[in-house]
């Protein structure tokens, strides 16, 4: 088991000595011992117990001894250094070994016993008597309480193998005092043998020292002039140093370091690094605050007029510095203050009496100065109260009607510094802004708008203004779905149309007669005569009753919705004639037969 019985307190106060004394004053006490290693089965005279310090120059070893135990605790033997080792620089480890040694590492052990034997299977090794002791297997540790519980299992340090001390946290090359727990099992691992000694050229890795947190620190900002601060290391057991603002870092006690002062306004910035014994140092941590001894001035921004109504009282008001807290008081005539906290937005009096009055406000800055008070004074006169209400007047509004679902409204009032309230469809008033307000969503149909002003005295319109409107959004399109694309019918065939027969180019016919067909059976006809519209005809077509001249007589057929377009035309003229028609000639003559008689008659 590992087990320095020196405290830590004392290992970091002699490591502290040993760092201000000499280092020829360097001492064994800071040794511990990092690898037992019991040979193997077939070379037994290669073992070896390797020895760790915290820091070079700690050589001084002369007449301290190293003592092995079996594992019922019976003292194997006692190796002494009969002198102090050389190299005292390069002064990491110290090597105790058998003959074998050499020849098994090629490293010379610095101090060679042939008796020295380490019991694999169970055993205890200690240095210096019990500065440090590690014990491994199955080692009856009540034969030595010192160095329980054992490292390694019951069945020892298996064949070919060395128990090796963690070297952590911080340095792994390093010894330091976290590094040894007094517990073997947890100090100590197996590892393959690799024996070094003071002689031997040593690679060390870059060590980093313990981590210093500052636990204690004054506030920030403060106005006290005096600073204080605690602090302490990861891992603990080293020692600390200090600095403030530009200063050299120097030592300071490890419960911690006050400044008395009087510290300067402004920033300071407080330092503080922790060492570990092997005088690896971690990084600083650090703090900084403000030191503010000023105290901050208040100024009043605007107040009531003097003198005024007492039915409202407004002040506003600021610090010379950001962040103060504030507290105000209001008196009557000589009354005492009664200073309380108020916002830092401004303080609302209302109903206050007839009389004089003073105001007064004071700041705290975040330091904790408290600023004098800055004083307002007014007569409050009751008989200047507004009780006018003011008029509303809408400005802007949506047409009637509106067909938009979001309609918005504008409106004044005749007193500058009212405030408004709004309402829509009978809901109840609500403050809106006097910029205006809008709606959006309205549903179709009607609905109405109501607002009014309220002047700065608190009086309210008691007429508010009102519009009513009707909402008639059009319903959206209706989405025709597409229609399957059809093809076209093929289009008929053009009839044609032929005259079969048709009255001679000269005609004393006053009624002539055409026939007429078609290349398409199931053609119907359409007969015009001289200008006159195409008419639905048959063959044959008689046309009425022409005058005495050139005339012309058309017909197309038509088929379906196919017209032929190159009309069949029969062109004549009627002529005049000796002979008129039968019908002439019957009913002309009975009238001159008619007159004869009535002329035969006159005569007689």
């Amino acid at each position: 088991m590992g087990g320095r019985r020196i405290a830590v307190a004392a290992i970091a106060a002699l490591g502290a000595a040993l760092a201000a004394a000499p280092p020829a004053q360097a001492t064994f006490h800071l040794i511990s011992i990092r690898e037992v290693y019991p040979g193997t089965a077939a070379n037994r005279d290669s073992d070896y117990v390797e020895l760790q310090m915290y820091a070079s120059t700690q050589n001084f070893v002369g007449g301290h001894a190293l003592t092995v135990y079996g594992s019922d605790g019976t003292s194997i033997g006692t190796f002494t250094f009969p002198s102090s080792v050389a190299n005292g620089e390069n002064q990491r480890t110290v090597l105790i070994g058998d003959s074998g040694v050499l020849g098994a590492f090629g490293v010379p052990p610095d101090l060679i016993e042939t008796g020295l034997e380490i019991p694999p299977g169970g055993g205890a090794a200690c240095w210096a008597g019990s500065i440090d002791c590690v014990s491994w297997g199955s080692f009856e540790a009540s034969k030595l309480p010192a160095a329980r519980p054992p490292a390694d299992s019951a069945a020892g340090i298996p064949d070919g193998m060395a128990l090796r001390r963690t070297i952590e946290p911080n340095c792994p090359t390093l010894l330091e005092a976290g590094d040894d727990s007094n517990n073997s099992a947890a100090d100590l691992f197996d590892a393959s043998p690799d024996p070094r000694n003071n002689s031997s050229p040593i690679t060390e890795t870059a060590c980093t020292g313990p981590a210093a947190t500052i636990d204690s620190h004054p506030a920030n900002p403060t106005n006290q002039t005096s600073a204080s601060f605690t602090y302490h290391a990861t891992p603990s057991g080293g020692s600390f140093e200090c600095k403030l603002d530009t200063a050299a870092f120097a030592t300071c006690q490890e419960s911690g370091i006050e400044y008395p002062g009087p510290l300067a306004e402004g920033t300071h910035t407080f330092q503080v690094r922790a060492k570990d014994v092997g005088e690896n140092v971690g990084a600083p941590a650090s703090y900084s605050w403000r030191v503010d001894t000023t105290a901050p001035t208040v100024t009043i921004d605007s107040h009531p007029a003097d003198p005024s109504a007492g039915g409202s009282a407004s002040f506003t008001y600021h610090s010379s510095e950001a962040g103060s807290s504030f507290e105000c008081s209001l008196a009557v005539e000589a009354s005492a203050d009664s200073f309380s906290a108020c916002p830092s937005s401004g303080r609302t009096y209302t109903e206050l009496a007839d009389g004089n009055y003073t105001f007064k406000a004071r700041a705290t800055d975040a330091a904790g100065n408290l600023g004098l008070v800055t004083a307002f004074e007014w007569e409050v006169d009751n008989s200047l109260a507004d009780t006018t209400p003011p008029q509303t007047t809408i400005l802007g509004r949506p047409p009637d009607p509106s067909e938009s679902s979001t309609v918005s409204f504008t409106y004044e009032s005749n007193e500058p510094g009212s405030s408004f309230e709004c309402s829509l469809d009978g809901a109840p008033l609500a403050v809106c802004p006097a910029a205006g307000i809008a709606y959006a969503g309205l549903s179709n149909g009607g609905h109405t708008f109501v607002v009014r002003a309220i002047d700065a005295s608190g009086n309210a319109d008691p007429t508010p203004a009102g519009y009513s409107f009707d909402v008639r959004v059009p319903a959206p399109p209706v989405a025709i779905a597409p229609q399957p694309l059809v093809q076209p019918s093929p289009a008929p065939p053009l009839p044609d149309t032929r005259i079969v027969a048709k009255p001679r180019r000269r005609t004393r016919d006053r009624t002539p007669t055409v026939r007429f067909g078609s290349t398409v059976a199931a053609a119907r006809f359409q007969c015009s005569v001289d200008r006159g519209r195409f008419r639905r005809c048959r063959s044959p077509f008689t046309a009425r009753r022409l005058r005495p001249g050139r005339h012309r007589i058309r017909v197309r057929a038509v088929v379906g919705g196919a017209v032929d377009p190159t009309p069949a035309r029969a062109v004549f003229t009627v002529v005049r004639g000796r002979h008129r028609g039968r019908r002439h000639h019957r009913r002309h003559g009975k009238r001159h037969r008619r007159a004869r008689r009535r002329g035969a008659r006159h005569r007689a």
